[in-house]
């Protein structure tokens, strides 16, 4: 997994998509994928969706934000 790259994508309640990580370790994603989940954009509620995908693009999870908590969708 070492050299494996990944891509990490949010989404606003309007649906638009914004790219924050592209093909970067999964050091680098997992310090930004806890930011969206815990940080300040989403606790106002600005991130609904978060979807990490690997460098074939696959989908490998996929949260979606359920009232208060994250729910995994995928």
């Amino acid at each position: 997994m070492r050299n494996d790259r990944f891509s990490l994508y949010w989404y606003q309640a309007d649906g638009q998509q914004v790219r924050e990580k592209y093909l970067q370790t999964f050091d680098e994603c997992k310090e930004a994928f806890d930011r969206l989940t815990q940080g300040p954009a989403a606790q106002m509620g600005i991130v609904k969706s978060i979807k990490l995908i690997d460098g074939l693009d696959c989908l490998i999870v996929e949260l979606t934000r359920k009232q208060d908590r994250w729910v995994r969708t995928f």
